[in-house]
């Protein structure tokens, strides 16, 4: 197990040189992983400090490096970081070649101080810090190099840059936030939108649907509020949809004789895969059951929050890149992954997603009631545009964000009263706040603390719900304290249809008990955690049906993995990851964000907040009910109140 022998991360010092390596602390007490690619972490310089684990390393040269990669990428806009950059280099060189003297030490003290007070970005503020806690703590070493019989120069060791910012960091797909954010600054919305096409081509959806969690790590957020990350990446869509950015950056296609991959699933997810896939000269086919393409953005979101033209604009694009879907095709029924083989499909990506229902354990749910609908089916035939007929008082169960589709729904498709059975509290709900909140302005109607128990028929059509009351218990395995029915507090409500969403399971139906694959103790499909790859050879897999019900943007990064190792396994027979990913997933588990480290910033200046349509309004139909930024000047303010965060880290192996 590795040991620390020094740290100064994030303001803790950990001095155990004087220790033998025995009594030292595991580095795993710091949440810094001891390896990075499969070599041994000797070291981390970086925004918050210096961690050092091997007794031998050379402070001063791994600090001439750090800063060569500083220097490299400060962007000049101010004096300090990029001048300062430099400086610091040269007389680290100068040193490390035994020209340097005291005043030298005593310089680089002074600029590191000077750079870290007057820069105007968080690359600038926090590059100083290692080399300051260097000079504190390793004064000796930097003396080393005034005698005579200085430190050898070299040492061999491997040098690992990684580029980030607390919101990059945030984002399980780690687009490029500060950059596009930049180029929003500059109003060069073009340059923005490519940034976020590196990672997807689902963008103006993502500007739309993505719980954006960037935003709970920007640093402005225990300062005054986070910036509108998501809507300034849809203002980037939107504004490129109107100028036909994506016609004027047309990809090539791969060529006719390319190796062939197969995709299970149109979801986003597969259409992530198969658009990353496309771009490395893949030919791509994607078997979806469905007859349209998107998964659950299709049918599973409202359009008054996903319209579909923007949808089918971006899976378009996939499309573009020669990406086939073949529709109606359901992988285990119309084909089986054994066929998929002898088409001669190189791998097998399954994206499947979870489109059937978990049940309630209710009675009366499986009786085959009218008036009963599983909410993953509800949404499916509304969004197909089948005719669905609710009555006038509808009880929707669960309180995630597919609860808050199927009622808010429901309002719009004429139903007189909606009711909402949760049975935790609103601050346990795990649906979006926002969602929440547009619910309830909405006229939903709130049970909490509330529990179905029986489903009431009369002439076999639905006539009421009988529920319970519950109170909360002690903490479960999810964290969330257990809800405990109350004795004697069963009710009845009045409704004409219910609709249960209390989550979603996959459709198996392809798994043969010789094809490998295995599932998780919860019910999702084996697959390694930075590859993708499943249990089988040449398969990989990802999205809701690897995850569990997760975020769209969660799906798009494990694409993007997948998408990675499968070219690496055809081109090589060994799946595995480029550099850039297993070093963003290395520095997430360190953890970026810190809310009582915030940097100096301008305080006071609000965050801009998109239009909203008036409830009545968004109650008539499904017209897109948030319209999101209008005003290119407002956007760039918006942009504006980015201090552009960036922390450079420098992994030693």
């Amino acid at each position: 197990m590795s040991k620390v022998f020094f740290s100064s991360w994030n303001g803790k010092l950990n001095d155990e040189r004087n220790k033998n390596s025995d009594q030292r602390m595991d580095l795993e007490k710091l949440d810094i992983p001891s390896q990075l690619e499969g070599d041994d972490l000797k070291a981390f310089i970086g925004w918050a400090g210096l961690v050092i684990v091997d007794p031998e390393l050379n402070v001063v040269e791994a600090l001439k490096e750090y800063f060569k990669n500083v220097q490299q990428e400060s962007c000049g806009r101010c004096i300090p970081c990029r001048a300062g950059s430099k400086v610091i280099t040269d007389r680290l060189e100068k040193l490390i070649a035994g020209k340097g003297s005291e005043k030298d030490l005593v310089f680089l003290k002074e600029i590191s101080q000077l750079i870290k007070d007057s820069s105007l970005c968080e690359l600038g503020m926090s590059s100083p810090v290692p080399l300051l806690h260097a000079l504190e703590h390793f004064a000796e070493d930097f003396s080393a190099y005034l005698k005579e019989d200085r430190p050898a120069g070299g040492n061999g060791l491997a040098y690992r840059p990684i580029l980030t910012a607390p919101c990059r960091n945030g984002c399980p797909a780690h687009i490029n936030i500060p950059k596009y954010i930049e180029s929003i600054k500059e109003g060069n919305y073009e340059e923005a939108l490519a940034v976020n096409r590196e990672k997807t081509p689902l963008v103006g959806t993502l500007g739309r649907v993505c719980v954006h969690p960037c935003e709970s790590n920007c640093n402005r957020q225990p300062y005054d509020q986070s910036l509108s990350i998501r809507l300034l990446k849809r203002f980037a869509a939107d504004f490129g949809a109107k100028n036909d950015y994506d016609k004027k950056n047309e990809l090539p296609r791969p060529a006719a004789d390319a190796d062939k991959v197969a995709v299970v699933g149109a979801g986003p997810a597969g259409l992530n895969a198969a658009y990353q896939l496309a771009q490395k000269g893949y030919a791509v086919t994607i078997y979806e059951a469905l007859p349209v393409a998107g998964g659950m953005l299709a049918v599973g979101i409202p359009s008054y929050r996903l319209p579909r033209d923007i949808l089918n604009a971006e899976i378009g694009l996939v499309e573009s890149l020669g990406v086939e879907i073949k529709y109606n095709m359901r992988v285990g029924v119309d084909i089986s992954l054994d066929k998929l083989w002898d088409e001669g499909y190189k791998a097998i990506f399954i994206a499947n997603g979870l489109h059937e229902s978990a049940t309630m354990g209710c009675q009366g749910e499986d009786a085959g009631y009218k008036g009963f609908i599983p909410g993953v089916e509800y949404l499916r035939k509304m969004n197909l545009g089948e005719k669905v007929d609710l009555g006038d008082r509808v009880a929707v169960i669960g309180g995630g964000n597919v609860a808050m589709d199927c009622a808010r729904s429901a309002l719009r498709l004429g139903a007189k009263e909606v009711n909402l059975i949760y049975r935790r509290s609103r601050a346990e709900m795990p649906a979006n706040e926002a969602e929440v909140d547009a619910a309830e302005e909405e006229g939903v109607i709130f049970h909490m603390l509330s529990n179905p128990t029986c489903i009431l028929e009369e002439g076999s059509c639905v006539s009421g719900l009988q529920c319970i009351r519950m109170k909360l218990g002690e903490p479960d395995e999810s964290g969330r304290r257990r809800p405990v029915p109350v004795e004697g507090s069963e009710h009845v409500l009045e409704v004409d249809t219910v609709i249960p969403a209390i989550g979603q399971v996959a459709d198996y139906c392809y798994m043969t008990p010789d094809c490998g694959l295995e599932l998780t103790k919860k019910g999702t499909l084996v697959a390694d955690s930075q590859t993708m790859a499943a249990d089988a050879p040449g398969v990989f897999a990802g999205g809701d049906v690897v995850l569990g019900a997760a975020t769209v943007i969660e799906a798009i990064a494990s694409a993007n993995r997948a998408a990675e190792a499968i070219d690496n396994y055809i081109r090589t027979g060994k799946s595995s990851v480029e550099s850039q990913l297993v070093q963003e997933r290395h520095v997430e588990k360190i953890g970026v964000y810190k809310e009582e480290v915030v940097p100096e910033m301008v305080g006071g200046r609000a965050r801009l907040e998109e239009e909203v349509c008036p409830v009545q309004e968004r109650l008539q139909g499904f017209a897109e009910a948030e319209l999101g930024f209008k005003n290119p000047s407002e956007v760039i303010t918006e942009a504006e109140r980015c201090i552009k965060c960036l922390r450079l880290g420098l992994a030693i192996l």
